[in-house]
Order: C-alpha cells, then sequence, then structure tokens
C-alpha cells in the first residue's frame, strides 16, 4: 500500500513538473519572427496601401494589442499579407467579407472558424477567435469542449440547436475531408434549408483554413504574455529531439 501511494505522489509530481514546463514554453514562445515585421517607412505602394486598408478596417475588431506586434508591425496573419500585397489584399478581402457579408451569423461563423484553428492547432487563430465568439454569445461551457475537439454530442444542448449542427459539420469536414450526406442534410435544415449559409459556411471554413496555414507556417506569436491556447511541444524543439535520439542510435 505505501509503495502505491508513494507511486501515486511520484506520477502526480511527474504530471506537474510537464505542466509548468509546457506553460513556461508557451509564456517563452517569443521566438524570432521568420518574417521581417513590414511597417511604415520601409513599404512599397502597394504594401502601403494595403497595411493602411488593414489598420483602419482591423483594429476595431481585434483591437490594437492583436493587431501590432511590440514593434508596432503587424501582427497574426497580416504581416505575411503586406509581404505579397498582391495576393495579401484578396485574402484580406475575402476575410472581410467573410465578417460583414456572410449570411451566418456571427456566433454561427465564429463556431465554424474554432474548429478550423483547433483542427491546425493555430495558436493565434484560437486566441483572436475565442474572443470573437465570447462576443458573438457562444455560451462558455462550450469553449474547453470545443478547444478539446469534443464529438459533437457533447456539444448539443451546450450550443444552441443551429450552432450544434455547424460544429458537428466543420469538425467531420476537419477530421475526415469529407461531410457524409446525414451531416449535410441535417446541418442544411438547421440553417433553414438555405443554399447560400451553406456556401458561405462552406467559404469561411475555406479562408481560415488558409488564414492557419499562414499563422502556423511563420510561426506567428501571441502578444508578451499570453499562454499559447494548445500546449504542444513546439515543432522546432520535436525535430531536435528525433535529431538527438538519431545521434544516439548512430
Amino acid at each position: 500500500m505505501r509503495v502505491f501511494s508513494a507511486f501515486r505522489r511520484r506520477s502526480s509530481l511527474v504530471n506537474t513538473r510537464r505542466i509548468v514546463v509546457l506553460r513556461a514554453m508557451a509564456l517563452a514562445s517569443t521566438s524570432s519572427a521568420r518574417l521581417p515585421p513590414l511597417q511604415p517607412p520601409h513599404l512599397s505602394e502597394a504594401q502601403q496601401e494595403l497595411f493602411d486598408d488593414i489598420v483602419s478596417t482591423r483594429a476595431g475588431v481585434v483591437g490594437k494589442e492583436a493587431l501590432f506586434d511590440e514593434q508596432g508591425g503587424l501582427r497574426g496573419p497580416w504581416n505575411a499579407e503586406v509581404a505579397s500585397p498582391h495576393l495579401g489584399k484578396h485574402l484580406e478581402r475575402l476575410a472581410s467579407a467573410v465578417r460583414h457579408q456572410n449570411s451566418l451569423e456571427p456566433r454561427l461563423y465564429e463556431v465554424a472558424i474554432l474548429v478550423v484553428g483547433v483542427h491546425w492547432r493555430a495558436q493565434f487563430e484560437w486566441y483572436a477567435h475565442e474572443r470573437l465568439a465570447r462576443k458573438a454569445g457562444i455560451a462558455e461551457a462550450a469553449f474547453p469542449l470545443i478547444k478539446a475537439g469534443a464529438p459533437a454530442e457533447r456539444l448539443r444542448g451546450v450550443l444552441k440547436p443551429d450552432e450544434a449542427a455547424v460544429y458537428s459539420l466543420a469538425l467531420e469536414l476537419m477530421r475526415t475531408k469529407r461531410v457524409s450526406a446525414p451531416t449535410y442534410a441535417a446541418t442544411k435544415v438547421a440553417l433553414g434549408g438555405d443554399d447560400r449559409r451553406m456556401a458561405d459556411l462552406c467559404m469561411t471554413m475555406g479562408c481560415y483554413s488558409a488564414v492557419s496555414a499562414i499563422l502556423n507556417m511563420f510561426d506567428v506569436p501571441l502578444p508578451a504574455g499570453e499562454a499559447l491556447p494548445f500546449l504542444d511541444q513546439p515543432a522546432d524543439a520535436a525535430s531536435k529531439q528525433q535529431h538527438r535520439a538519431g545521434g544516439r542510435d548512430t
């Protein structure tokens, strides 16, 4: 019995240490930028035009802390968009249309965006859109379930029926890369049988899959002091560990 108790204490201590290490790694995740911060006056005419457009349209939505980094450059996907303004302006226009010309209410498209962020483990995506989803009226109890990728059944009764239908379809699409006929039909009924709303749901997820790819490829950091939503081992650390393991084997 004493041996079992000692084992439980040791396991608990190991788990506690692991959580502390992961949280420390999360808070320290201000790795050097893969893209240099692009800001005036060192911008081309096309870059400056897009920079100004992003600032004027996004500051009131995400807030200045999320929009700007500590040096005054753009954070999130926006710095990458400015790096390639001729393509970036079109992604920005699509994202703006998702927010302002969507036939879905914010509470619905934000559920879909959160599911996409979880699928990609996109740290900045969850950081920004958890706040927007909360503002849109998503139930507080839903956030840990969505973040954990909980089965759709567990969200029923937590989300509103149409929100739960959107969650179910988004989760299925992200996980299987397909949507079954029953899921599609049930979601369409929940959205009033409206084909435009179904199309807008799909394009919303496509837009934010592109945004999440940008965030992950360029390893976009969160504002200083913010903990990472997903306590996954950083890819660089995992790569180094594999390299060291390979060295021991050879």
